[in-house]
């Protein structure tokens, strides 16, 4: 399963400049100097009788952001909304959110078509070819609504002080371009499919994520996963069951879901779009579907957020799907590191110790710090397939949260480069992400009296950090990077998935800035 909300987004290149008979529900102008001089606005505002014009101006006014027209006669689409055009000195950030936006209220409109004119404003050393792909990808993630447990007969719902549809309604997207050669026309196309394809992956993620945790156990998971081949060839997977995790000597990872009724699975994708030769990239995302915090039991308050602990797991699976749509010249090797940690009889205990893939021993001080213990094993892994580089992205640390706040991603490596090409890809995908230090002097909170490793150390101090140095004991025969995304991968206000770093982690492999 993955979860392509539109049906299609495609591109119209006008040479005429005859936009009033675009058959549409909605087209939207982005109103900006350029385009009130362009042809194609020229043309629809004649039609209008200089309605639009007039209506444009007052929506360049401060305050005004947008403005909707119905009906007009000798203008094919059935609404007409004006929209206040940002400007080159705008952040991405805002792009992204407008352009969500917009789909979210083509949505809320019943609208089934949207067509967007191409403002021909960008951000600051950005261009046509990155405005097609962004508002492709900004339009199919926006265009997401979560409705899969829900009552079909529900229409609407209250969200905060918004009326919402509980369906999605809107299903093709077409953004209107003008006088483009053919070759330009080519290029155009292929952003578009690209921004539509990792718009997808960001809605696999979330909708994974999404999802209670009795509808993605990691069984469930295991099959959703396997699902895809179907339509995905050039996906290979396979997973791990329980027997197959102790036969490896996977005492970490197991240690996490022995308390939970539910069997662990670790599922691996491979895609192999790139020369034989080539080392694959390799991403391990964590995926604890529910997270009780196990023995050391978290407070009820939020914990029905626990079903998002799953999200660095849902990440991997969203960037693999985005690849193989494309059908990426690269090589990739997934890792969704999926358990269950819930407190019984059998549950691992505070003070456990418990032996790793890689042969080190770990005490267990805290069973609520177990997203390091699967990603350890998983880390040790993913060597057998030399990887060029190593990402893996997590929920681990509440810590992450009071340091960043939901804007940014934290990010550690042992590997200044890969580091800092992460950091680049969220400045160009506004999927942005701040690098925390991850010098030798922090390694010292994994020392105990009675293991090789401490699971946790340090007491309240960078905690996030803390947690990064205990991986980094596993990730040491590579170059590698940990992303924390508990702040940036879902939100509580409103409940939801985000789908984030997808945008970010597809940037930095279809880009190539690993090369």
């Amino acid at each position: 399963m993955t979860y392509k909300v539109l049906n299609n987004i495609t591109v119209k290149n006008i040479n005429n400049g005859v936009i009033s008979n675009v058959s549409t529900d909605l087209l939207v102008i982005p109103v900006n100097n350029k385009t009130i001089s362009s042809d194609e606005f020229k043309e629809i505002d004649k039609k209008s009788n200089g309605y639009l014009l007039k209506s444009s101006k007052e929506a360049l006014n401060p305050g005004n952001q947008n403005h909707l027209i119905t009906s007009i006669n000798g203008i094919t689409a059935k609404k007409i909304l004006l929209v206040k055009d940002l400007n080159e000195k705008d952040d991405i950030y805002l792009w992204l959110n407008k352009y969500k936006y917009i789909a979210k209220i083509a949505n809320s409109m019943n609208c089934k078509n949207l067509s967007i004119l191409d403002g021909q404003v960008y951000p600051n050393g950005k261009n046509q070819l990155w405005f097609l792909e962004m508002v492709s990808r900004s339009t199919e993630s926006g265009a997401y609504i979560f409705s899969t447990t829900k009552n079909k007969t529900a229409k609407t719902e209250k969200v905060g002080k918004e009326i919402i549809s509980s369906n999605v309604s809107l299903k093709n997207v077409t953004l209107i371009t003008s006088k483009l050669t053919s070759a330009q026309l080519k290029k155009a196309k292929i952003s578009v499919l690209r921004g539509f394809s990792v718009g997808e992956g960001i809605n696999t993620a979330k909708h994974l994520g999404d999802l209670p945790a009795n509808h993605a156990t990691p069984k469930i998971i295991e099959k959703i996963v396997k699902n895809t081949t179907k339509e995905y060839q050039g996906l290979k997977v396979k997973s791990l069951n329980e027997k197959d995790l102790a036969r490896l000597k996977m005492g970490s990872y197991l240690s996490v879901s022995k308390g939970s009724d539910e069997p662990p699975r670790m599922i691996i994708i491979e895609y192999n779009g790139g020369k034989k030769n080539e080392k694959p990239i390799a991403l391990v995302g964590k995926g604890i579907t529910f997270d009780t915090g196990g023995i050391s039991i978290k407070p009820s308050p939020g914990m029905d957020e626990m079903k998002w602990d799953m999200c660095g797991a849902g990440t991997v699976f969203g960037v693999m799907c985005s690849l193989a749509r494309i059908k990426a010249d690269v090589n990739v090797i997934g890792i969704m590191a999926c358990a269950e940690n819930m407190p019984s009889a059998r549950a691992t205990k505070p003070g456990d110790v418990v032996t790793s893939m890689s042969g080190q021993t770990i005490e267990i001080l805290n069973t609520d710090a177990e997203g390091r213990l699967v990603l350890a094993d998983a880390l040790t892994y993913v060597g057998k397939y030399k990887p060029s580089y190593v990402i893996d992205m997590a929920t681990l640390t509440g810590a992450v949260v009071v340091a960043l706040g939901s804007h940014a991603s934290g990010v550690m490596a042992n590997n200044q480069f890969l580091a800092d090409k992460i950091i680049e890809s969220g400045e160009e995908t506004g999927d942005r992400a701040w690098q925390l230090p991850l010098w030798n002097e922090y390694k010292s909170c994994t020392r105990t009296n009675f293991a090789d490793l401490a699971n946790i150390g340090g007491g309240r101090e960078a905690g996030t950090i803390h947690a990064a140095a205990f991986l980094s004991k596993f990730a040491e025969d590579y170059k590698w990077a940990h992303m924390d995304i508990a702040a940036s991968a879902w939100s509580s206000s409103p409940k939801g998935g985000t789908g984030r770093p997808v945008s970010l982690i597809c940037d930095l492999i279809l880009n190539k800035k690993l090369k």
